[in-house]
């Protein structure tokens, strides 16, 4: 038997993906899926870095910079030097970023009922749990 498992990943994936996006007008912002999580990521971060985003998105470096410069650019951040270290700068959300992060925790919670529509709390532990466990397995490992 064929399984559709990862058929039904991308189409999970795509469609919270598109839905968050017109949630919040990303389209019309000109960001997209690594701007919000890097948008989400800062907002969550205590003296958040450009070192700190690189870690949580396993991404390079010239990448996270482009985001950041670009999130700068479109005022949705704003830049500080940190106290400890004079050669990062502090990333935090201003007033336009947390509304759209508002914006964003209210789509969210509004997408997950959706989704979780018909599901028993049972269902949702387990479809939580294997989700992990599925993440967990494609981490790369450290041998």
């Amino acid at each position: 038997m064929h399984s559709q498992l990862i058929e039904h990943i991308f189409a999970i994936s795509e469609r919270y993906r598109l839905t968050v996006r017109g949630a919040i007008n990303a389209s019309e912002l000109g960001i997209g899926a690594m701007h919000v999580r890097s948008l989400k990521i800062i907002a969550e971060t205590p003296d958040c870095t450009a070192n700190h985003i690189v870690i949580k998105l396993v991404r390079d470096k010239a990448q996270v910079a482009r985001l950041v410069k670009e999130l700068l650019n479109i005022e949705l951040i704003d830049k500080n030097a940190h106290p400890e270290d004079k050669r990062s700068q502090i990333l935090t959300l201003n007033a336009q970023g947390k509304k759209l992060m508002k914006q964003l925790q209210h789509a969210q919670e509004k997408i997950q009922r959706q989704m979780l529509q018909g599901l028993s709390a049972e269902q949702q532990q387990q479809f939580e749990d294997i989700a992990q466990h599925i993440s967990l397995n494609l981490m790369p490992s450290k041998d």
